[in-house]
């Protein structure tokens, strides 16, 4: 990928990573583990093939992300209809995999709950999705009233997904950056506890 990326990542934890690779790749080599596939349409926002990386025991679709960075951030008819593509094809993806928590990431990645736990410093916490599955219910409760009645939060069948910039979600919600930073290390904290 180019300079600018846009991630949809997923924490599986170990035992989803074949799982996970299962329900994405179809004809993938029974038992096979690759690290990296570059295929089309994984997230679906460029014509070339795009890329479904393993991180350990985080999974990751990565795209060029350059229309949510720098001054294309200011063509919003087009940052509107491509971030509601992205929210579409994340929280499809959510629902489909043995997923525990993951992140809507541009130029800057998802930690899994031992990297949360020593630092709760993330910024992954903006767009994301819960598993109210894995996870403890007064966790993703707590995540809910930490994003805010500001944010967008949204029930699925797997879990919720909660958004703070407006280009994410359908209703376009939106925290201040900064104030949604803040809160995205709050939230952090409580799933780096509650996720195994």
């Amino acid at each position: 990928m180019d300079a600018s990326f846009l991630e949809l990542s997923f924490y599986v934890g170990t035992a989803g990573v074949l799982p996970t690779l299962e329900a994405l790749v179809t004809n993938l080599s029974p038992g096979s583990l690759p690290r990296k596939i570059r295929l089309p349409n994984m997230v679906g926002l460029i014509e070339e093939a795009e890329e479904i990386e393993v991180l350990g025991d985080i999974i990751v679709l990565r795209t060029e992300g350059e229309a949510f960075c720098g001054s294309d951030r200011t063509k919003v008819a087009r940052l509107k209809k491509l971030g509601r593509q992205v929210y579409e094809r994340f929280v499809e993806v959510a629902d489909m995999i043995p997923c525990i928590y993951g992140a809507i990431l541009v130029e800057c990645s998802l930690e899994n709950p031992g990297a949360l736990r020593r630092d709760p410093r993330s910024l992954a916490f903006c767009n994301f999705f819960l598993s109210k599955e894995s996870l403890a219910p007064v966790a993703v409760q707590q995540a809910v009233v930490l994003a805010g009645s500001d944010a967008f939060v949204e029930k699925h069948k797997r879990g919720v997904y909660i958004s703070m910039p407006a280009e994410f979600n359908p209703k376009g919600r939106h925290v201040d950056p900064l104030e949604a930073q803040e809160r995205s290390t709050k939230i952090a904290a409580i799933i780096g506890r509650a996720a195994k």
